[in-house]
């Protein structure tokens, strides 16, 4: 299972890495075959085709995120990880980009 396509996600990959590889300390990664960041070796966000996965939130913070009709605990092979919250995106506008990098 691919969970990333580049020739589908570039442009949003593209303006999220101009803001969040200009924060102090993140890199990014390739993690799964996805472009992933962190800081350090702590993993915060996977981005994905069809959206990004947060996976350093509060308990709060989860809550909060999954009230969203788009969010929903990530699921791999079968396996729901009920630690990381992915947001799907159906639309990768500019608009949508600039909500999503207030997510991260």
């Amino acid at each position: 299972m691919h969970y990333y396509a580049e020739a589908e996600t570039r442009e949003l990959r593209l303006r999220i890495e101009d803001s969040v590889l200009s924060w102090p300390g993140v890199m990014k990664k390739m993690m799964f075959g996805a472009p992933s960041y962190r800081v350090g070796k702590m993993v915060f966000a996977i981005l994905v085709t069809d959206g990004i996965i947060l996976t350093q939130l509060s308990e709060e913070e989860k809550m909060r995120l999954l009230k969203d009709p788009r969010a929903g605990y990530f699921e791999g092979h079968g396996r729901v990880i009920k630690k990381w919250v992915i947001i799907t995106l159906t639309n990768r506008s500019e608009e949508h980009t600039s909500e999503l990098q207030s997510l991260l």
